[in-house]
Order: C-alpha cells, then sequence, then structure tokens
C-alpha cells in the first residue's frame, strides 16, 4: 500500500502543492551495504558518516516516544547533543520522554530525505535538563538545523494543508524565507485555530521529507499565535 504526502512550498509570494507517492517512511540502509561500526561521543560525529554505519550515541531527548508517529510510522523520538541532533526510528515503544538522557546503538538510515538512527538499542540513563530551542530565521532551517530542537516565527501565509491522515501543514513566511509546520496528529492541535495573516511562532524538530524541510512541533504548547521573545519579523 503506498501512503501519500502533500508537499507544500512558496516561492516569490505563490503557493504550490505537489503529491508524491511513496512506501511507508521505514528507515533502510543502502542495500547490499555492509555496516560498518562506529562507537561515537557526540551525534554531530556519527551525522558525518555514511548511510549504513552502525553508530552508538547519546543524547538528551527533544521529544517524546511516538511525538510523530502519524507521518513516521513509529515510536521514534528525536535527540540532541550540543548543537548536533538525529532522529531515532524506533519501531518500538521505549517510554523515552523530553529531557531523558539516553544512549542508542544502532544503524545510520535514510527516511524520506532524513537522517535518522534504525536503533538496536535504546537505553534509558536518567534524566537532564530539557535542551533549549535555538532561535532560528526561517531561511535558516534545512540540512544545517536537521535533527535539532528550532524556534521561527512567521505570517500563516495560507489556509492550512489538510495532509490527513498524517497531519496538517502550515505554510509560514517572513522576510528572511519561507518555511512550512508539519503539525502530526499526536500534537493535538486545531487547524481552524491556525489563521491566514496572523503572526505565529513555533518551536519543533527540524525535519525533513523528501526535499520539503520542516519544523515539527511536538504539542499544541509548541504553537503561540503571535511573536514571542525579542526578535525580529520572520526570524
Amino acid at each position: 500500500m503506498n501512503h501519500v504526502r502533500v508537499l507544500t512550498w512558496m516561492a516569490a509570494g505563490a503557493v504550490g502543492v505537489a503529491i508524491f507517492a511513496s512506501a511507508p517512511a521505514v528507515a533502510e540502509p543502502l542495500p547490499g551495504s555492509t555496516p560498518s561500526v562506529v562507537t561515537v561521543d557526540s551525534i554531530q560525529v556519527a551525522r558525518s558518516w555514511h548511510i549504513g554505519t552502525e553508530v552508538t550515541v547519546s543524547g538528551t531527548a527533544t521529544t517524546s516516544s511516538g511525538d510523530f508517529e502519524s507521518s513516521f510510522y513509529d515510536k521514534g523520538f528525536g535527540l540532541q547533543s550540543g548543537n548536533s541532533g538525529i532522529y531515532v526510528s524506533d519501531p518500538d515503544n521505549s517510554a523515552v520522554s523530553v529531557g531523558d538522557r539516553v544512549e542508542v546503538s544502532g544503524v545510520l538510515a535514510d527516511q524520506e530525505g532524513l537522517l535518522v538512527i534504525r536503533p538496536s538499542a535504546v537505553t534509558r540513563l536518567g534524566s537532564a535538563p530539557a535542551v533549549r530551542p535555538e532561535r532560528l530565521p526561517l531561511s535558516a532551517i534545512g540540512e544545517s538545523s536537521e535533527g535539532r530542537l528550532v524556534t521561527v516565527s512567521g505570517i500563516v501565509s495560507a489556509p492550512v494543508v489538510d495532509d490527513l491522515p498524517y497531519g496538517h501543514k502550515i505554510l509560514v513566511s517572513g522576510a528572511g524565507g519561507n518555511t512550512v509546520i508539519f503539525v502530526n496528529t499526536q500534537a493535538g492541535i486545531d487547524p481552524a485555530s491556525i489563521l491566514v495573516g496572523r503572526p505565529i511562532t513555533v518551536t519543533g524538530f527540524s525535519g525533513q521529507y523528501a526535499d520539503t524541510y520542516e519544523v515539527l512541533p511536538r504539542t499544541k504548547d509548541d504553537v503561540r499565535q503571535g511573536f514571542t521573545g525579542s526578535i525580529s519579523f520572520g526570524s
């Protein structure tokens, strides 16, 4: 059974919509590859290795198990150490919560453009201070921010896109660029409350689906109507 998500983008003030059909977003290493084994102290180092490499990393959970289940088809979670993060595509519920200190062993894989770890072992090591999201301009959401917890602000520039059963897309524009906010059904956000032309501030996981970079809020508390903090328009 093929699964379809609607891809949206903005350019020169226009909104476009494309349909991509693909198999479920299951992380797989390259066919026929023989993984090498690397134990690293930082996620930053792990991100530099090729797909199929076995890695062991540790960090602090930035999302809870299953926060993005409606579009990722797993019980995974975000993991961050310093300024680097990654998604752990966990098929099982390891009951990881935001702020948990976690060690993960597994294989690096590509999941619809997103670098992930497909885990063989997930070990909770205790708790740690919650990771503080980094405020970024909309134009900075991309490969360099992927895997990290971020906060962005902008103006809702188009009606919310219904992409059920996966979730909804909010198109956000600002002086520095555009980005897509992908709201999974687990977040509990009412799409009718998101109004075109209103400022919005969103905290979430910086992710990717195909060629589209996204910010994925974890709960309704991550989405605020209006700007928050001392930041300029679109940053």
